[in-house]
């Protein structure tokens, strides 16, 4: 079994960058699950305590380790509970130890600074209200980009300080199927 886990702020690509490597592994025969983030953070969204969600990964994550599969992949699973509950990497250390134990691979999706501000309206115009309605809490326009640009420094220091394995990835472009390729090619 190999794991794969997408992380990146939001509008970053994961659900394009999750949907083409499941278009992927059916083409190659190979068996997945793929874990939404509607699994792994929306039961906690607004969680700030760190047991509460270590709590509820680790029961995620041995309930998939149970599955007999080729790949596992998680569409987001501690790095935003990291940046929600306040934490560093070591309060994770018992999630991250279990993941590589199974050789898992961090994928960041990273959107250059001075884009994450039209990346956001842009999607605002196109995904449901309710996300919408989730992005205008963060604040005015000034703030929402404040937010966003600064979870995105956060998860990116906390990925210096993981002991998995990682690539980061630029969709700034949204060349999405270039880097799917790209990632595909590490699943070989």
């Amino acid at each position: 079994m190999k794991i794969i886990i997408l992380e990146g702020i939001a509008t970053s690509g994961k659900t394009t960058i999750k949907n083409l490597l499941e278009k992927y592994l059916q083409e190659q025969n190979q068996s997945y699950f793929i874990i939404d983030e509607e699994e792994t953070l929306m039961p906690f969204l607004h969680n700030t305590d760190k047991d509460i969600a270590k709590q509820h990964l680790m029961k995620t994550i041995l309930k998939y380790f149970k599955q007999k599969t080729d790949y596992l992949i998680f569409d987001r699973l501690y790095f935003t509970h990291l940046h929600r509950t306040n934490s560093e990497i070591k309060d994770f250390k018992e999630i991250e130890n279990l993941i590589k134990n199974k050789k898992g691979k961090i994928i960041f999706l990273k959107i250059q600074e001075k884009s994450i501000s039209k990346r956001i309206f842009d999607t605002m115009k196109i995904r449901d209200k309710k996300w919408g309605e989730y992005v205008k809490s963060k604040g005015n326009k000034k703030e929402i980009v404040k937010y966003y640009v600064n979870q995105q420094k956060k998860l990116l220091k906390h990925l210096k300080a993981t002991s998995l394995d990682f690539e980061i990835f630029d969709t700034t472009k949204l060349d999405f199927n270039k880097i799917s390729k790209k990632i595909c090619q590490t699943l070989k």
